[in-house]
């Protein structure tokens, strides 16, 4: 018997521990082992690493072997031959109309000069960096989707506890007119009104209990936890200290935005299309060395005969096509087309993010002055009700002014919730469109929790 209430006090020691409060940083480190998009995002940036191999065995020797085995034949005559010292004008004739061929060679090829590899490396280069930023925007997306979902949680949640406490306080205002009816001290149209005020809250507090449920699964389909006591923002300064001016941040976007870098690099690998179009017109030289023998052994026209050549070759090669008809001309001139179309994208979406940043901008640097004048509000709101309902108590106030005053003061407390999130949500905002959102920033936002 001594033993129960230490065995119930372990338990339930386990039971808080299992539910423990979460924060930001739990729900990102979750994330990003089950969200799939990240690991798509993941798989991409792998293959990086490829398309750098690649680029570099564009310039690697090229190592080639053949063989054949078959029946073929021949017929070879040479007019005019000579052994020194014995004949001259000779004429020598070998045939094999069907016997026995082997052959086989080897050779190896490097490139020294091609525009057009050149080209295509440069291309590759240029994709594996689009990867690498690919990787830095789907990590920046998930911090976003992270803190997105975490605060749909925590805002509807205390939403609808403010809600509750309003229908609470609403029921009570409703059966204490009731109560002042049936003796006389309320009108029936005050128990009418309260009760529309009553069935008004019940039907919000429905809608958001129906939020809540859908926030809640959004969270787990992105973390795989129970969204249980999840942290609310704590009511402290929520501007960052050293903000600075809106240029300098819209500088820093359009030097570092992921989006723009992109865009940057696709332009530069269509450029270098255009490049590896226009030189398959262009002279290519190559190191190149081949060996190959061929043997032939049968019967022909002159009696049994077999011949053996071997051949082989150091050297450079070169190539220089002569005429193509317009068809490479017409096709850079399309790329570069192209080009112009990309640079003009570029130019549309700098225009968007420089008005993000701005917007952004603008809201942090009011959001102190906002969340100052709202608890203010708040706290007016407050004090308005309490008197309302002293003064509806000795009838000095409506029934419709009471609910007024309950529904004001709600709203007042609703619109300061609303508010702190979104402006830790615009923080984190600011930073992925500057290209400066990482886990430092989303642990100085996870700080602000209480």
């Amino acid at each position: 018997m001594k033993r129960l209430p230490l065995f119930a006090a372990l338990a339930f020691a386990g039971i808080a521990n299992a539910t423990h409060a979460a924060d930001l940083m739990s729900a990102w480190q979750a994330a990003q082992t089950r969200d799939p998009e990240i690991a798509a995002a993941r798989a991409l940036h792998e293959q990086a690493t490829f398309r750098q191999e690649q680029a570099k065995a564009l310039w690697a020797p090229m190592v080639s072997a053949n063989g054949a085995v078959g029946v073929g034949g021949a017929q070879s005559q040479i007019k005019g031959a000579e052994v020194p010292g014995m004949m001259t004008d000779m004429t020598f004739k070998t045939s094999v109309n069907a016997g026995a061929l082997t052959r086989a060679g080897i050779g190896a090829q490097k490139t020294w000069i091609s525009p057009e590899r050149e080209a295509q490396s440069k291309q590759l280069e240029l994709s594996a960096q689009i990867a690498q930023t690919q990787w830095q925007q789907a990590q920046q997306n998930l911090i976003m989707r992270t803190a997105q979902r975490y605060f749909d949680v925590v805002g509807a949640e205390q939403t609808l506890s403010v809600l509750l406490r309003q229908q609470k306080a609403m029921q009570q205002a409703a059966a204490e007119i009731s109560k002042r009816q049936s003796v006389g001290d309320a009108s029936v149209m005050d128990v009418q009104e309260a009760n529309a005020r009553v069935s008004e809250i019940r039907a919000h507090v429905l809608t958001h209990e129906n939020n809540l449920a859908t926030k809640k699964v959004a969270y787990r389909q992105l973390t795989g936890q129970e969204p249980t006591q999840l942290l609310p923002i704590g009511n402290i300064n929520l501007t960052p200290p050293n903000l600075a001016d809106a240029n300098t941040w819209v500088q820093r976007a359009k030097q570092q935005s992921p989006t723009l870098q992109m865009m940057g690099l696709q332009q530069a690998i269509q450029g270098q299309e255009a490049k590896r179009v226009k030189a398959g017109s262009a002279m290519t030289v190559d190191w190149v060395a081949q060996a190959q023998i061929d043997r032939l052994s049968g019967h022909g026209m002159y009696g049994s005969a077999s011949n053996q050549m071997a051949q082989y070759m150091v050297g450079i090669q070169l190539n220089a096509p002569l005429s193509t008809g317009g068809m490479l001309e017409s096709r850079e001139r399309e790329a570069l087309k192209q080009v112009d179309k990309l640079r003009y994208d570029q130019e549309t979406v700098e225009q968007q993010i420089e008005q993000q940043v701005r917007d952004a901008w603008q809201n942090l640097n009011t959001a102190q002055a906002r969340l100052q004048a709202l608890t203010q509000a708040e706290k007016s709101s407050k004090a308005r009700l309490a008197a309302t309902r002293q003064a509806h108590r000795t009838g000095a106030r409506t029934t419709n002014e009471l609910l007024g005053a309950e529904h004001d003061a709600a709203q007042a407390e609703l619109a300061l919730v609303q508010l702190r999130i979104q402006t830790v949500i615009e923080q984190l905002r600011l930073s992925a469109t500057s290209g400066e959102l990482d886990e430092a920033q989303l642990r100085q936002v996870n700080a602000l929790l209480k």
